[in-house]
């Protein structure tokens, strides 16, 4: 984890939480459109798996416990720079803060000094003044001096190496308070020794706001001097064997000290949390873990604090060596889960893990009393992603696919039952997703069910049925991801005409029966359907996962021509003349450079999604779709083709490798002596053509 970050929780325990290893988190990752999740990835979903983020399967789980509903809340947007590229399916833990509390991230800037011990400075300023107003033996001009010189204490967060000038008071009182401002510019200069023996002379002031202070500032200094050798220099913790172990004990003592006396102190839930991490700090798992199942109860699912408590287990405890010895039912299955993870050596910065294997879940069973439900998820999802037994996985979770709602284990449990079921190609495979539909009335579980339908629908061959008047798939995603990828020209064509769907919709089916025309060759087609794209529709924007996108740039096809050095007509004459002669070679360049200067090119080719993705299957599109590559290749091989033309293609299918070596023009690779053999044949044959003059280079 980052150093500032790390180094938050000496400060406000609970405040200031990192990024953890074991978690996923929010790094511009896009999902997999599929159910099964078993690598560390971007999948976090409503479904409880292996590979979803840690915090969001403890989190589920929580909420699960307590019961909650999520009535009222809703989906949380995209922000303006994001893309759509989770629809509805896929959640990442920043908009965990969103849909279900309405704020903002769950990781808010916490203002100047986050992440260091100097984060309390600010809000100690109006605690230090309004201690001095109650003293009503400190005279009025030294609590005036006295507040200037509290602000000298921000000048050492900025700089350790800062000498304050302090002031002078005459009062025993001022003295005291004085005295504080020593032991605490020491302390954020982090001179342990000199902050220890001020803060512990002030203990037994008759001041109450400075007595209870220093009792909670001397275990704070021991903790941060107990850790000061513990962090590299990129912030990673080095590990328990680092800590400074007589500091430790004495952080430990001085916080139970003060919780017995300040049971309901001012800094009583600070002081919980830094109790915290000196068990994490001395690698006390054990009981780390007892006091987070502790939190777990407490701490009520809607209140936002949760959040934070969550973050703070996935840092401290559930990626932290001896994780598998937890403790408490929520915190075994999270630690359980990652266990099983595919790729957890990878994701985690360790040396590859083993899995955990089935003997060692089912020794476990004592330690889930009480919750068969939960020990049950467990065996299965090991059945299912480790063992591969399918037929397991149907034993240990029996049908209740018919319900009037889910909790989150609820439903994790029937999804998994129905991955199974797809994984053995049951025939009422679509049925008991079907009969899942009605209760999945929870946030982000219906779309999970209509893609689990909607790829049964695409693989058992009836993708028209996702798109009947009537169907229960109404993701939009999870329809222009079918549209895109696998849809043939009548259903583009009809869905792009039909006014029930929303504009983008159309525009995904629109533009990628355009885009499929062309690069099927089927011109008189393209032709026909040009009058459906409407007057005010957009030129920019991406031509690829057109899902993803907010603007779907259909005005590309009325570009009016090419303006880089090779005349073209507008397209539609272009097309015009292939629809009359598929071998037109100025028509065909003209095309060509339609995909290359309109981004028509490598990412389109080259990133479809996988066999067993959705959209994965075969394109119900007739024809073989042809590269740029293929149009240089044609005009070459045309004896027809004017001299200017051929020169012009062999440009063109050099420059497809410029500059790194590799095609940007799709189509299968040439060796680099056949783009040699281009750039020679360029030079010889076509030597006073401007295109042979420009092309100094072959890659």
């Amino acid at each position: 984890m980052k150093r500032y970050l790390a180094l938050a929780g000496a400060a406000l325990g609970l405040s200031a939480l990192a990024t953890p290893a074991g978690a996923s988190g929010d790094y511009g990752c896009y999902p997999s459109w599929k159910l099964a999740n078993g690598g560390y990835d971007c999948n976090d979903s409503a479904v409880l798996a292996p590979g979803n983020d840690s915090r969001v399967n403890l989190y589920y789980l929580l909420r699960d416990r307590q019961g909650a509903t999520t009535a009222g809340l809703s989906y949380a947007p995209p922000s303006e720079d994001e893309d759509l590229g989770s629809g509805h399916n896929f959640l990442g833990w920043g908009g965990f803060a969103y849909a279900f509390y309405g704020i903002g991230s769950s990781e808010a800037d916490a203002g100047d000094h986050a992440g260091s011990r100097c984060i309390s400075l600010a809000s100690g300023d109006a605690a230090f003044g309004a201690a001095m107003a109650d003293n009503r033996k400190l005279p009025a001009g030294e609590r005036a001096v006295l507040a200037s010189a509290r602000g000298l204490l921000g000048q050492t967060c900025a700089s350790a190496n800062f000498t304050p000038a302090w002031p002078t008071v005459g009062s025993a009182a001022g003295r005291e308070y004085l005295a504080y401002l020593h032991a605490a510019n020491a302390f954020y200069a982090g001179r342990w020794d000199e902050a220890r023996t001020g803060f512990a002379v002030l203990k037994a002031s008759r001041d109450p706001w400075l007595a209870e202070t220093a009792a909670y500032m001397l275990p704070r200094t021991e903790l941060n001097a107990a850790q000061a050798q513990t962090f590299d220099d990129y912030g990673w913790f080095d590990g328990p064997d680092k800590v400074d172990r007589p500091a430790l004990e004495r952080a430990k003592a001085g916080f139970a000290a003060y919780l017995g006396r300040y049971a309901k102190g001012r800094y009583a839930a600070s002081a919980q949390g830094l109790v915290r991490r000196t068990l994490w700090l001395g690698g006390d798992v054990a009981a780390l873990s007892l006091e987070y199942e502790r939190l777990l109860a407490a701490t009520p699912v809607a209140d936002a604090a949760a959040l934070a408590l969550v973050q703070e287990i996935d840092n401290k405890l559930l990626t932290a060596k001896g994780r598998e010895a937890v403790a408490g039912p929520l915190l075994l299955a999270t630690a359980d889960l990652m266990l099983m993870r595919q790729n957890v050596g990878e994701a985690e910065g360790e040396m590859p893990a083993p899995a955990i294997t089935a003997a060692q879940i089912a020794a476990q069973e004592p330690r889930f009393a009480g919750r068969a439900d939960l020990f049950g998820f467990v065996q299965a999802n090991h059945a299912f992603y480790v063992a591969r037994d399918m037929r397991r996985v149907l034993a240990l979770i029996p049908d209740q696919a018919r319900q009037a709602g889910f909790s989150p284990l609820q439903f994790s449990r029937q999804v998994l039952r129905g991955q199974a079921l797809a994984a053995l190609r049951d025939p009422n495979e679509a049925g008991f997703w079907r009969e899942m539909l009605g209760g999945a009335t929870a946030l982000y579980q219906r779309p999970v069910i209509e893609l689990a339908l909607a790829m049964n629908y695409e693989r058992s061959g009836k993708l028209a049925e996702v798109f009947a008047p009537g169907s229960p798939i109404g993701e939009q995603a999870i329809r222009e991801i079918l549209l895109s990828n696998v849809a043939g020209p009548e259903l583009l064509r009809a869905q792009a005409k039909r006014m029930d769907r929303p504009q983008h919709e159309r525009d995904v089916a629109l533009f990628t029966l355009l885009q499929k025309q062309l690069m099927y060759g089927r011109y008189a087609a393209f032709l026909g359907d040009l009058a459906l794209i409407r007057a005010d529709a957009p030129e920019d924007g991406a031509t690829w996962d057109l899902y993803m996108q907010r603007r779907i740039p259909l005005g590309l096809f009325r570009a009016v021509g090419s303006g880089d050095g090779y005349a073209c007509a507008p397209l539609a004459r272009s097309v015009a003349a292939l629809a009359r002669n598929p071998r037109d070679a100025k028509a065909l360049l003209c095309l060509g450079d339609f995909y290359r200067t309109k981004g028509f090119d490598a990412v389109r080719w080259s990133n479809p999604p996988k066999p067993d993705e959705l959209g994965g299957t075969a394109t119900q599109f007739p024809g073989r779709a042809s590269p740029r590559s293929a149009i240089y290749e044609a005009v070459l091989a045309n004896p027809a083709a004017g001299a200017n033309e051929k020169a012009y293609a062999l440009y063109r299918a050099v420059y497809c490798y410029a500059p790194t070596g590799s095609s940007d023009c799709g189509g299968a690779e040439v060796p680099k002596s056949q783009r040699a053999a281009w750039f020679q044949r360029l030079k010889r044959d076509y030597p006073n053509s401007e295109w042979a003059k420009k092309l100094r280079f072959y890659w």
